[in-house]
């Protein structure tokens, strides 16, 4: 699959070259217009497949997929071990987010940091 979506970003981008050559060659300006449209079209329809064979290598590597299913699952109160549900995201005067979890049960506010991205 992603040899193929390889090929789809070759290909576009190949497409994209051919068009921004028609268009420099153009004499027309509406003729070169429509060349620099199709340009940018390709190229990002190149951008859209760079995209999906991103997340597709993402969602191959269990090792990642696990740790992002680990970031998403929300803690347990270390009162009552029940769940916590998210409450704020703030910034702090560093370069991390501050995360408000309480819990469901107990009521209990946890602060953790996070670095920013």
């Amino acid at each position: 699959m992603l040899q193929k979506l390889g090929n789809h970003i070759a290909g576009c981008l190949q497409r994209a070259a051919d068009a921004e050559h028609r268009a420099f060659a153009a004499t027309d300006a509406i003729l070169r217009a429509d060349h620099e449209r199709l340009a940018k079209t390709w190229r990002h329809l190149a951008a859209s497949y760079q995209c999906v064979e991103s997340l597709a290598r993402f969602l191959l590597d269990p090792n990642r997929t696990k740790d992002a299913l680990e970031l998403l699952r929300p803690p347990l109160c270390p009162r009552c071990t029940d769940e916590m549900r998210l409450m704020v995201i703030e910034p702090d005067h560093t370069n991390r987010d501050l995360i408000t979890f309480e819990c469901v049960d107990c009521g209990h506010q946890e602060v953790m940091g996070a670095l920013a991205s």
